[in-house]
């Protein structure tokens, strides 16, 4: 389904008006995305030492936020 693209703008910026100033997410992942995770988790908190794992965390989730972010730019851009 194929959302219009105004419409898509105004809930954005009717969602945007109330941001949160903290979430809270509890996920489980399983299979593959596990594996991935804890691979990505390892790598950081061997080569961070300094970072405990609430930060790792955060890392990874903020850094997933970016790419999104980038994807999204991308798309808006070639419009």
């Amino acid at each position: 389904m194929k959302i219009n693209p105004s419409e898509a703008l105004n809930k954005i910026n009717t969602e945007l008006q109330s941001s949160p100033e903290e979430i809270s997410i509890n996920v489980i992942l399983t299979g593959v995305g596990a594996k991935k995770f804890h691979l990505v988790k390892t790598i950081i908190s061997t080569t961070n030492p300094e970072f405990d794992e609430e930060e790792i965390y955060k890392y990874i989730i903020r850094s997933g936020i970016e790419r999104e972010m980038e994807k999204i730019s991308k798309i808006w851009k070639n419009d």
